[in-house]
Formats: C-alpha cells, structure tokens, sequence
C-alpha cells in the first residue's frame, strides 16, 4: 500500500494536480486510501462539480447551464437599459441627454461584473491554472467578485423590500420629494408621488405638506412650486397652511437638509417617494440626523421598474461607501 501511495503520490505531484483548488498533498493521499481514486492512470478527483481528468479541468452540464442562463439574463437586462436609454434621449430635453448615456453606461458596467461570477461558474475562468500561485489569485479573485454580487443582491432586496412597506404612524408634516421636470412635463413618477400625497392628506387631513424641489428646467418655477400648483388643484391649499414649498434642493440629500430648516427632525417625519427611492431617501434621511422616518411610498411606472432598482442599487452603493447615506 506504502508503494501504491507512493506512485500515485508521484504521478500527482507530476500532474500537479494538488493545486487543485488549493489542496494539500496529505488530504489526496486520504484520498487515495479511501479509494475514491481508481488508478494512477486515469484520476477522477471530485471537488463539488469540479473534476480534473487527465491533468485538464472539466465543469459539469449542469454549471455550465446554469451560467448560460445566467448570462443571458445579463445579456437581456443590458438590452432592456439600452432601449430605456433610447427611449429617454428621444423624450428628455438635450440638456438632461448626457445625464442618460452616463447612466446607462454606469449600470452596463455593473451588470458586466456582476456576470463575472457566471462566467467563472460555466468555466473555471478563476481556478485553470496549474501553477499554484495562480490559482491561490484566481480563488481570491473568485471569492471578490461573488462577494460583490452577493453586496448588490443585498442591496436589491433592500430596495425592493423597503419600497413595499408602508408605516402606519400619526404624523403632522409630511415631505414630498421631487424629481426632475423636463419642460412643462412632469414625470410620470413624480405626478405618482403627487397622488399618493394627495390619497394620504385626504385620509389625514390634519397633515402638513412640504414639497421639495429646486431642479427644472422651467425658467420660471422650480420643481417645488408646480409641485405645489398641481397640490392645490387637488385641494391641497397653500393658504389654509396645509403646503410648504422648499426650492432650492437639487438632489435627495439637499431635499433633507433644506427640509430640517421647516420641520423638527426630532418628530415623526412622512416621506412620499417612489417605491424604489425610499430606500436611499430614509437612508440619507437617517444620516442627516432624522430620528423617525414613516415612509409612504409612491408607486413606479412599471415598465421602468427593473431599470430604476438597479441605478437605486448603484446610487446606494456609492452613497453608502461616500458616507452620505445611513443603512
């Protein structure tokens, strides 16, 4: 028996098949004695769905589907942003064009590496080498790149599930965020917002209403006043006290900060936003020092869905790491 060991110890050693994955020399002798290994001649050392045959890798039917469905799942998502990308050049005026191609090329390189892990899945990409030291590298990288999946999957969910949730919680003012207005159009998300503010002040007639918003590229009102006009036109009056304007934010995080010079951060605060945005706006919210967020979520136009969960993903992401946002 010390003799067969040591043969096939050799013929292991020349294969150099312990790099397998990083695997110690002693743990293929036990191994060998446990005779999962038939012969020297043709070795068949399983590893999870990996084997190596012959001193060459192989990768089971079953991974290798796995990873083309995968990848063609990546492949659609791509298609998808370039035709909404398409679809904003045509609608959005020119100045806002840049803003579009930037975004689509933001979530066409997030989802690229996101797809590493399913390249890697269906080939081996990250453990082929039989150099040891290369493959150490290869195994990090493998464990880096689905540690990233694994941190915008986490965000995704967060998205998704904190958007579904709404807080039942007395409150007396309530912030309507707003978003960018193209022309005299608003967004069709923003009049959602808009709605849902106005279905919540019916049920809560005793709410206070801020509408926040300084971005347009109308000349003569900010978000925040036609906000605030398309309000009263539902009933919702600046002169009964009921709605508040705030114009000069351009982003989610001035929204919060020129909102705290009207309400207290201290009392339970109201947030009427899109689904997918209220996890990066009670985020930003929770950083700049709001104690109680009630979150009153709007709801997105659908066919735009999939593409706004993935850009509130990366937004998220870089918030979060730029110390903007609070989880």
């Amino acid at each position: 028996m010390l003799v067969a060991e040591k043969q096939t110890g050799k013929y292991f050693r020349k294969k150099k098949a312990a790099a397998i994955s990083g695997v110690p020399y002693w743990i293929l002798i036990c191994v060998v004695k446990q005779g999962i290994i038939a012969d020297k001649e043709t070795f068949r050392l399983k590893i999870g769905s990996y084997y190596m045959k012959n001193g060459k890798q192989k990768i089971s039917k079953g991974r290798k589907i796995a990873a083309c469905v995968l990848l063609f799942i990546c492949a659609v998502f791509i298609l998808y942003c370039a035709a909404v990308m398409i679809y904003r050049l045509a609608t959005v005026t020119e100045a806002k064009r840049f803003s579009a191609v930037t975004r689509f090329l933001a979530e066409f390189g997030i989802t690229c590496l996101l797809s590493v892990p399913a390249v890697d899945l269906g080939s081996g990409l990250f453990t082929w080498k039989k150099n040891r030291a290369l493959k150490a590298a290869g195994i990090s990288l493998r464990f880096l790149s689905c540690g990233v999946c694994a941190v915008f999957v986490a965000l995704c969910a967060a998205v998704v599930v904190t958007g579904m949730i709404a807080d039942d919680k007395k409150v007396n003012d309530v912030c309507v965020l707003g978003l960018a207005i193209d022309g005299d159009e608003m967004h069709p998300d923003l009049i959602n917002r808009l709605d849902r503010a106005v279905e919540y002040g019916d049920a809560h007639p005793d709410v206070r209403f801020i509408a926040t918003g300084g971005n347009s590229d109308d000349p003569y009102y900010s978000e925040a006043e036609q906000m605030a006009r398309y309000l009263e036109t539902k009933g919702i009056k600046k002169d009964a006290g009921k709605l508040v304007t705030e114009t000069r934010a351009r982003t989610t995080v001035e929204n919060f900060l020129y909102s705290a010079e009207i309400v207290d951060k201290n009392a339970p605060l109201g947030v009427v936003t899109s689904n997918v945005h209220m996890f990066r706006a009670t985020g930003i919210a929770k950083k700049q020092g709001y104690t109680d967020i009630v979150k009153i979520p709007a709801r997105s136009v659908a066919v735009f869905y999939p593409e706004n969960v993935m850009w509130e993903m990366i937004c998220s992401f870089f918030e979060i790491l730029g110390g903007e946002m609070a989880l």
